[in-house]
């Protein structure tokens, strides 16, 4: 059981990549072993650090020698890319050299954007239930991006990550994690809704027209507003959360609200007082045993 020369460099490295070629040539008692590696990056005993990557390389499984379609807990584990060799790049660098692409741009992991990225993705899952786990019966889809618990986390913490405005990465990311019939529902659902900067709806709730949403809108936009208020870890933007799901409970929305004050209470820093807010609320919170706690 002792771990691999690779593996003890990468750990004494602190950061690196971890490449798995021609992954598509592994039988499933391989793939198996591969698990742990790939998503938990655990060799062994042995732990990489979170700044080791885990990057795989594979041809179609027809095309590889002695291929095998990935199994589908190691397909779940991966952010799929197809690519295909552009003719014209290839003459290019055959002729004039090849050159490594431009790097690109993401931005800073920050608590407040996953949990917004989060709340943005369980929005959409409450509307599509059906979607959180759609195993395909297929072996070759299955073996490739599918909707799961664990894909969908993916998604959102990938696109916490990316500028809000490229939608071609965001594309990418998400079809490559959840397959592309739901990437395509649900970032046509994240567009059309169009829905409003928590941060501005818990600085001036009373800026959405509450009564005239239907009360899945209104849960998305409180969810977002969960989210941003627990994602800056402070007891202040904590407090500030329960302001918006008042309002929207004074005007007409208060089963959309409460659903959303339970998440948002279970999600209270330590010591942090419920403002008055939290009255509106009593009966459900009592119902669910969080009334104690506040």
């Amino acid at each position: 059981m002792e771990p691999p020369s690779w593996a003890k460099r990468l750990h004494e490295a602190r950061a690196g990549y971890l490449f798995l070629d021609e992954l598509s040539t592994s039988p499933p008692t391989v793939q198996a072993a591969m698990l742990g590696v790939a998503l938990e990056r655990r060799v062994g005993d042995l732990f990489f650090p979170r700044a080791v990557q885990v990057v795989a390389a594979a041809n179609p499984p027809e095309r590889a020698a002695d291929g095998w379609d990935l199994t589908p807990p190691l397909a779940n584990r991966f952010l799929h890319i197809a690519y295909t060799p552009e003719v014209d790049r290839w003459i290019d660098g055959m002729t004039a050299g090849f050159s490594l692409p431009a790097i690109g741009r993401v931005a800073q992991p920050s608590r407040e954007r996953t949990a917004v990225a989060r709340a943005s993705v369980a929005a959409f899952i409450r509307t599509r239930p059906a979607l959180l786990d759609a195993f395909p019966t297929n072996p070759s889809a299955s073996g490739r991006a599918w909707p799961s618990r664990r894909t969908w986390t993916m998604t959102a913490d990938v696109l916490a990550l990316l500028a809000d405005d490229d939608a071609d990465a965001a594309y990418l990311a998400t079809s490559g994690l959840v397959g592309e019939g739901a990437a395509v529902e649900y970032l046509t659902w994240r567009r059309e809704a169009d829905l409003p900067d928590p941060a501005t709806v818990v600085a001036d709730p009373a800026s959405v027209a509450w009564r005239s949403l239907d009360p899945s809108r209104v849960w998305a936009i409180l969810a977002g507003v969960v989210g941003c208020s627990t994602g800056r870890g402070t007891v202040e933007a904590w407090r500030d959360g329960w302001r918006p799901l008042a309002v929207a409970a004074e005007h007409g929305k208060g089963d959309v609200a409460a659903a959303c004050a339970r998440t948002l209470l279970l999600g209270r820093p330590p010591n942090a007082r419920p403002p008055q807010e939290v009255r509106a609320f009593t009966g459900v919170l009592s119902d669910a045993g969080l009334l104690d706690v506040a």
